[in-house]
């Protein structure tokens, strides 16, 4: 079979595409497959590398029942297949084991998956565009994470002059904060860092909010709950 007859396949099973602006209406199949097709390249079904352990994908499970592309011309296109690649930081959709898409983020808006959005900033650490996942969004600020995958090396054995074992693939995460929706400044999930991005006149009903409800700034849903809060003062 080849990669356009397993992509006419996939589409049909896989997607289901709507207007944002306007719930009740459909894209026909032909705009939705030219959509797809030109947003996107086949890639290898599998990015990782056999002699290391770990998976660079975010999500465990390609089986998401709530994936949404918003494109920047207002349309939206619901997909179950969604993975984020954090090593080459890039969304791709599955349609089979051997037929991977890798989304180009040229004409994305935002991508919504399990209910997390995540949208391209322009990182200031490595200065090129990359996808975030927005946290939440106070009346000041917006709260960002980033992925990133660090390789540990295994150990290696001088005797022998082989690695014991094999190279270890692990997920990090950098939070930052945007004041404009564009200039990102690093930021760590603390109590006295949260509180400087804030009103000062709210400060002390944030702190006292938190430590009645026994809520931690370094924890994310806390964080939430907390700026969630911050919002009705």
């Amino acid at each position: 079979m080849t990669k356009y007859l397993v992509f006419l396949f996939a589409l049909t099973a896989n997607f289901s595409f709507s207007q944002a602006s306007s719930a009740g209406s459909v894209d026909n199949f032909s705009n939705a497959s030219k959509m797809i097709h030109n947003n996107g390249l086949w890639v290898s079904g599998s990015s990782a590398d056999s002699n290391i352990k770990g998976s660079p994908y975010l999500f465990d499970s390609w089986n998401s029942e709530d994936g949404v592309i918003y494109m920047n011309d207002n349309k939206a296109y619901r997909l179950k297949s969604l993975n984020y690649n954090v090593q080459l930081e890039r969304f791709e959709a599955k349609f089979s084991e051997d037929s991977v898409l890798a989304l180009n983020p040229r004409n994305i808006d935002k991508i919504v998956i399990d209910n997390r959005t995540f949208k391209r900033y322009l990182d200031p650490e490595f200065q090129r565009n990359s996808y975030f996942e927005n946290l939440v969004t106070t009346k000041s600020i917006t709260i960002l994470r980033k992925y990133e995958i660090e390789i540990i090396e295994a150990n290696f054995n001088p005797m022998t002059q082989q690695k014991v074992s094999d190279d270890q693939m692990v997920k990090k995460e950098k939070y930052y904060y945007s004041i404009d929706d564009e200039t990102l400044k690093e930021i760590k999930l603390k109590k006295s860092h949260i509180l400087k991005t804030l009103d000062s006149d709210k400060k002390d009903a944030i702190k006292q909010y938190a430590k009645d409800n026994n809520l931690s700034f370094k924890n994310v849903v806390d964080l939430k709950t907390i700026l969630q809060y911050y919002n009705t003062l």
